[in-house]
């Protein structure tokens, strides 16, 4: 039989490791969400890349297109020109080749500004992953030192306690009344 003393320390010793095992669960269940939340981060990003790097493509082969375009249409307006006889031959192929030029430097232009807005794209991608991290919770593991320390303080307060069950409280066979079981009558005097 026990009683109220050990009966306290036996629920503080119960409650302890209960909280101990349920805080320990709650951790690496919200480990194991964090984790998941890192690898959507880390898809998410993957995917980001994945279309820009389309876009790039695209963007390339507009201005492969673009020029191939621009060099046919001079080809065509300088033969042309040729085969027409206007006036100084050299001078024409000069105005057409600085029209030429022109065009290839808008079509470059062009170009180069889809890059810097992809690449500013990449910079969007990147720091949208690193704010989905930033609000990843972290989670802390339990304190196996705490709940040992709650123990401990639980085996201190029973050692103090008055209440505790001692051996001058324990029931000793003596004989007497039917079961055979009394209060030892040599602690009671």
């Amino acid at each position: 039989m026990c009683g109220v003393a050990e009966a306290q320390m036996a629920l503080a010793v119960v409650t302890t490791v209960a909280k101990f095992q349920n805080e320990s669960a709650v951790h690496q269940r919200n480990t194991a969400a964090n984790e998941v939340s890192m690898q959507n981060a880390n898809q998410a990003y993957l995917n980001d890349l994945s279309k820009i790097d389309n876009e790039s493509s695209r963007a390339t082969q507009a201005k492969a297109l673009a020029e191939l375009t621009a060099r046919q249409e001079l080809t065509k307006n300088q033969a042309m020109a040729l085969n027409s006889g206007f006036g100084n031959s050299l001078r024409v192929m000069q105005d057409m080749s600085g029209a030429h030029d022109l065009g290839f430097s808008e079509i470059a232009f062009d170009f180069e500004a889809d890059m810097l807005s992809l690449q500013n794209s990449e910079n969007d991608a990147y720091a949208n992953m690193h704010r989905n991290y930033a609000n990843i919770r972290q989670s802390d593991a339990p304190s196996l030192i705490g709940a040992g320390l709650q123990i401990a303080s639980a085996g201190l307060n029973y050692a103090g306690s008055d209440n505790k069950w001692s051996s001058k409280n324990k029931r000793v066979k003596t004989g007497y009344g039917t079961s055979g079981y009394g209060r030892n009558p040599d602690v009671f005097q």
